[in-house]
């Protein structure tokens, strides 16, 4: 886990262990752009994920890495409170690794 400025950066694996409570606190988290191998050798995803706490709710984003470090969202979506986005940032986490398990 890596923090710069107020955003804070996790593994997938650590996401899926985010908790409610925890994205209150840190109000801005998003997932590394790459993703250990099984000989601890870092390889790139193409996805990284945020989750941030905002006036009106909280938003979750699903961002395409282009031209690293360019990227396009490809997916977002607003919550009136955290536990109903942590439930699809889980989720979309979930999907990339099993992506990257299946290859």
């Amino acid at each position: 886990m890596h923090y710069y400025g107020n955003e804070t950066i996790m593994s997938l694996e650590q996401v899926l262990r985010l908790k409610p409570s925890e994205v209150r606190i840190l109000e801005w988290v998003r997932t590394y752009e790459f993703l250990e191998n099984s000989f601890g050798i870092d390889e790139s995803v193409p996805y990284f994920l945020e989750i941030k706490l905002e006036v009106e709710g909280v938003r979750i984003r699903k961002n395409r890495i282009l031209e690293f470090p360019e990227f396009s969202c490809e997916e977002e979506r607003s919550f009136a409170d955290v536990e109903q986005a942590i439930k699809v940032f889980h989720e979309w986490a979930q999907q990339i690794l099993s992506k990257r398990e299946g290859e």
